[in-house]
């Protein structure tokens, strides 16, 4: 029998590898499942952003895993599919493209099926949150792919953000229980984060509130690299066009274009761009919707600035989540709400004492009765 010392060692680095994406990531663990390089068989990841796939791909391919992602865009290319039938370890695609025609073809080939280890839902929030029937209704039809694999192949979802009622929607969703099931709750400890609410003190112009990110000291000779790398998450295309327009007027003309707004409604080849200037260092500042970052690892972010409530408190720790994802950055997390949002503050001690006095004074004391 194993000592207590080796049990605790155990769970220590199951938690290790089975932490949120951050860690993950750094241990060269492309996921759950983790295919070793010498295995022959496949995993396959069903991610909600083809950045997302691109990033992932990236790093499997960095630690010698044979990886590829399939999407609209390269699904026409008749080796992908061979490579993805026979040879490839990892696949990344959308619940979209897992469960189209060409797709269904690879299902049932047993040569594919015979190779495949696990499905894994990244970022299995979406599943809840983005599978409203006319939205991504995919999301919520991921059973259908059990018809293919049966309930011996596992089905593995992972995210960062699980409540009650998301737990119920994958529960229901992915057919979970009539397997074994194991839930696995290792927390999202982060103590290289620091996180800040407070209220607006000018909805019109937020820009204050929180310009202390850049530099105290901007002049013609700051350089880039000074520009601590921050996300700026706002709600509406125009809103972060506004907002970089703003910020980079507090800029030296050399400087400016290293803010850039960051949204859905740019190209697929324009925001993969814009995320590898972002990651390399040559943009310093994304004012940016949710579609910026779901998941996709730049390890060094040192500020995420959110303005106003978001829709949940789900989406505030998915933003926050993007901060110092490397262990040694030391990151500030900031939420800038209306104040609505707060409880109003407590009665000052001197108005109180005063009331209880003139309430004292007003009473009429009541007589003993007489024997």
């Amino acid at each position: 029998m194993a000592s207590s010392n080796d049990f605790q060692g155990a769970t220590r680095l199951r938690q290790h590898f089975l932490r949120g994406d951050r860690l993950r990531k750094e241990s060269g663990f492309p996921g759950p499942g983790g295919a070793r390089r010498e295995e022959e068989g496949c995993h396959c990841h069903i991610s909600p952003l083809k950045a997302l796939e691109a990033d992932q791909v990236k790093e499997a391919e960095s630690k010698g895993i044979k990886a590829v992602m399939i999407n609209e865009d390269n699904s026409r290319t008749a080796a992908l599919w061979t490579t993805a039938r026979t040879e490839a370890q990892m696949i990344y695609i959308s619940p979209e493209m897992a469960q189209s025609e060409s797709f269904a073809k690879l299902w049932k080939d047993h040569r594919f099926r015979d190779r495949l280890q696990a499905v894994i839902i990244d970022e299995a929030h979406c599943v809840d949150e983005r599978g409203a029937e006319d939205f991504r209704g995919h999301y919520r039809r991921l059973s259908t792919l059990r018809h293919y694999t049966g309930h011996e192949i596992p089905f593995v979802a992972c995210t960062a953000t699980c409540s009650t009622s998301t737990f119920d929607v994958l529960w229901d969703t992915l057919s979970f229980g009539l397997r074994p099931f194991w839930g696995i709750d290792v927390g999202a400890d982060r103590p290289n984060l620091l996180f800040v609410t407070r209220a607006l003190r000018n909805p019109q112009n937020p820009l204050p509130d929180f310009l202390n990110i850049l530099p105290t000291n901007i002049t013609n000779a700051l350089q880039a690299a000074e520009i601590p790398k921050s996300i700026i998450y706002i709600d509406s295309e125009p809103g972060c066009h506004d907002m970089k327009a703003q910020i980079r007027k507090c800029l030296p003309a050399h400087l400016r274009d290293t803010v850039y707004a960051f949204s859905s409604g740019a190209s697929e080849a324009a925001k993969k761009l814009a995320w590898e200037r972002f990651r390399s260092g040559r943009y310093r500042i994304l004012c940016a919707t949710d579609a910026a970052g779901v998941g996709c690892n730049v390890p060094d972010i040192r500020y995420i600035v959110i303005l106003k409530c978001p829709r949940s408190l789900s989406v505030v720790a998915q933003r926050w989540g993007r901060a110092g994802r490397h262990r040694t950055t030391q990151a500030v997390c900031l939420l800038l709400v209306l104040q609505w949002a707060f409880r109003p503050p407590p009665v000052a001690s001197q108005i109180a004492v005063q009331a209880v006095q003139r309430l004292r004074q007003s009473s009429t004391k009541v007589k003993p009765e007489s024997k």
